[in-house]
């Protein structure tokens, strides 16, 4: 039972991501640049970022983070 719950996690994550990710260009990108001082970079050297989408209506009080690796 635990294992199954796991793996419908994994799925509706795999899921919001593909979904989110057609229209990840009209979110804005937050890089992180004071995390390059602290060592923290992408493997490219550049520094992280995230992409934060806010709810609306129903969904108000929840928030899609979007980390591209």
């Amino acid at each position: 039972m635990v294992t199954f719950t796991r793996l419908c996690q994994w799925l509706c994550l795999i899921l919001l991501m593909l979904l989110k990710t057609e229209c990840s260009d009209k979110v804005n990108i937050t890089f992180l640049k004071s995390a390059v001082a602290k060592g923290a970079v992408c493997l490219d050297g550049s520094p992280p970022a995230y992409q934060l989408d806010e709810g609306f209506g129903d969904g108000v009080d929840k928030w899609l983070i979007h980390i591209q690796v």
